[in-house]
């Protein structure tokens, strides 16, 4: 016999004293719990995927590379994700230094984005393209992101 009330949501039983419970009765009730979280488990709108949660644990990466003076070079992030955005420096130099005797001024820091990035920089995939200038740019401005010998450090976001 089943039981003589039901659990207002799910409809489980819920027995009084005169009720006697059956086998069939449990199984019903488990089949019925089972399948409720085996549904809410699976729901990917409700919890999130292994993707999502790797995204959170590990939003950005930094690397490094070292200067080897070529005008344009491409450097791979070995990062693993292709990042949104990052910011590139070279370690040891301030983001910019003037050098007022050769009216000149070095820029060693940058952002990059997708949809774009600072001047001198420039990210397409997980691919960083940096530009080393040998002559002004921009008036008395030289890219500095390829500096021979420089290391240069990278922070790529998700």
């Amino acid at each position: 016999m089943s039981s003589t009330n039901k659990t207002p949501a799910l409809e489980l039983n819920s027995w009084i004293g005169s009720d006697i419970p059956s086998r069939e009765d449990f199984n019903r009730d488990n089949s019925i719990i089972d399948s409720i979280i085996s549904e809410h488990v699976q729901d990917s709108e409700a919890h999130a995927t292994a993707q999502e949660k790797e995204v959170w644990e590990n939003p950005y990466y930094i690397g490094s590379y070292t200067g080897n003076g070529s005008a344009s070079r491409s450097v791979e992030l070995s990062c693993g994700f292709e990042p949104t955005w990052g910011i590139v420096f070279a370690s040891g130099y301030f983001p910019s230094v003037n050098d007022y005797n050769n009216k000149a001024d070095y820029n060693y820091f940058a952002l990059f984005s997708k949809r774009g990035s600072t001047v001198g920089v420039t990210l397409s995939g997980s691919t960083l393209t940096v530009i080393q200038s040998a002559t002004a740019v921009s008036g008395t401005e030289y890219r500095s992101f390829n500096q021979s010998g420089a290391t240069y450090i990278y922070i790529a976001f998700r």
